[in-house]
């Protein structure tokens, strides 16, 4: 990524994980990040950590994609509107529940994965899109999962979520070609999130959260590929 050229990149589950990683390294070079967490308290003390390092381009929106309204939408757009552009979008905000058959899932947290990991997905592509569009080159990164193409059983409505969001990711970016998508279907990474469905496993063994990062923001800013990012 050149560092002559500040760009405006929004971040969903910025205060922890994955999304963490990827704001501490776009960060590093300067860039002004909007970052949406529902943890407010730790949202407002990664803003404190990144403030310390100097640099003061941070926005901190907190929302619970889980719970969000239309209001809140409006809201975030009105927010946007201070901004000329938006060169990015990370999808990264999402919830795991517990390994269950369909036959026992429980339907209420059905609805809440799905609003989560998919339905806020499409009103933040909608909020984002104008600012999105007048960028010279936009990214739309959804983070997906292996999980999904390799059908494990029990993963229920977060298989099916994620699906769903790499397909709309798809559909964005060919109704609209200037925006580049990118799908990361991620392996298992050391995350709270991992460790959380999988408490016996060793993080250890597992990407660390950095490395995935790294290969994200890598495979946006150059030809490099990997096999497990697809670009649209």
């Amino acid at each position: 990524m050149e560092t002559s050229t500040k760009k405006v990149f929004l971040i969903t589950g910025a205060a922890n994980g994955l999304g963490r990683a990827l704001a501490e390294q776009l960060n590093q070079e300067q860039h002004q990040l909007i970052l949406i967490d529902k943890d407010i308290k730790a949202l407002k003390k990664f803003y404190d950590e990144l403030d310390a390092s100097g640099w003061k381009n941070i926005f901190l929106f907190p929302m619970d994609l889980a719970g969000s309204a239309q209001a809140e939408f409006e809201q975030l757009a009105k927010g946007l509107a201070g901004f000329p552009q938006l060169d990015g979008l990370f999808l990264n905000a999402g919830i795991l529940p517990a390994l269950t058959p369909i036959e026992h899932f429980d339907a209420l947290q059905w609805y809440e994965v799905m609003q989560t990991n998919l339905n806020a997905n499409f009103h933040l592509i909608q909020t984002c899109l104008p600012k999105l569009k007048h960028s010279k080159q936009a990214w739309l990164v959804s983070i997906s999962d292996q999980a999904v193409q390799n059908n494990p059983s029990y993963y229920g409505a977060y298989a099916v979520s994620k699906a769903g969001l790499e397909q709309l990711t798809r559909l964005v970016c060919v109704e609209n070609p200037s925006i580049q998508g990118t799908i990361a279907r991620l392996p298992a990474l050391a995350s709270h999130f991992r460790s959380k469905v999988y408490p016996g496993e060793p993080p250890c063994q597992n990407e660390s959260l950095e490395s995935a990062a790294q290969r994200i923001l890598k495979s946006l800013q150059s030809t490099a590929h990997y096999p497990d990012i697809e670009k649209i």
